[in-house]
């Protein structure tokens, strides 16, 4: 059980990573649907990145 929570919390960190990466004015003012924007923004951060 502590495995699974050690993966849940470096899943949690990528996922606040990409955000972080996501959350710029430019990309606040465009989109009109945010969250949206932010959550396909995050699939593609997890999916893609390698290190």
């Amino acid at each position: 059980m502590d495995n699974r929570t050690q993966s849940d919390q470096g899943l949690k960190l990528m996922v606040k990573k990409c955000r972080s990466e996501f959350e710029r004015a430019e990309n606040k003012d465009y989109y009109e649907d945010y969250r949206a924007a932010e959550r396909k923004y995050v699939k593609f951060c997890l999916l893609n990145k390698t290190g």
